[in-house]
């Protein structure tokens, strides 16, 4: 028992909260999205079924439909500097860009372990203070990844505060990063080296992609289909 009591002793203590507001709940007219991020006042969210970025409104209603030749998208994200939308595709360890008009003209092998075909890169993220990305690998092992533009590797932190990761954004004014678990239905607050912050239960099945914006966030469910918008605390 002396030896339990110890081992539970040197745990860090974690804030929790529960008190999210949810703002909107919006059922999707796209199936199973993956990953979300946001430019111009428009949100833009992959699917990891048809391999097509969706471009909608603040509230979900899709605008425009862009079609990639990419099977297993899991993130997406904005890039400033050569306004291009980055995507993951994690079956193939690739972070591939594309113009908002759809068209491809980078693409990248990301280097690292990875034990099986779904449990590799799950979400992407722009660091707009930096100029550089940041990554997630799902498991086996859990992982933030920090990339130069070229999507080389140029450090990793292991995450070991949820049983996976399956989304992850950049906080600009706070300059830190949020992930969230699906297996865990949670959202985290994170600094850039991976030490957890906060947690967030929503209770909220597959939560996939996140993104933040003008103080709200915005989180897809890839097998509900639906978007979530929270007050951002």
């Amino acid at each position: 028992m002396l030896f339990f009591f110890v081992f539970v002793s040197c745990i860090p203590k974690v804030q929790s909260q529960s008190d999210l507001q949810l703002i909107k709940t919006v059922q999707l007219a796209i199936s199973e999205p993956s990953g979300i991020t946001v430019f111009d006042e428009f949100l833009y969210i992959v699917s990891d079924e048809n391999g097509t970025i969706y471009k909608t409104t603040l509230y979900g209603k899709v605008l425009k439909k862009i079609k990639t030749n990419c099977t297993d998208l899991e993130g997406v994200t904005y890039n400033p500097i050569d306004e291009s939308l980055v995507v993951v595709d994690e079956a193939k360890r690739k972070i591939i860009a594309f113009d908002l008009k759809g068209n491809q003209f980078a693409k990248n092998n990301i280097k690292g372990k990875q034990n099986y075909k779904n449990s590799g890169l799950e979400g992407v993220c722009f660091d707009t203070s930096k100029n550089k990305m940041y990554a997630i690998n799902e498991k086996m092992p859990k992982q933030l990844l920090e990339l130069n533009l070229k999507g080389e590797i140029l450090d990793a932190h292991k995450l070991d505060f949820s049983k996976d990761v399956s989304g992850i954004c950049y906080d600009e004014i706070n300059d830190n990063l949020w992930v969230i678990s699906d297996e865990s239905k949670a959202i985290y607050t994170i600094n850039k080296k991976g030490k957890l912050f906060k947690k967030y239960k929503t209770g909220i099945e597959k939560m996939e992609g996140i993104v933040i914006y003008k103080q709200k966030i915005y989180v897809v469910s890839d097998d509900l289909n639906k978007l979530y918008i929270f007050k951002k605390p």
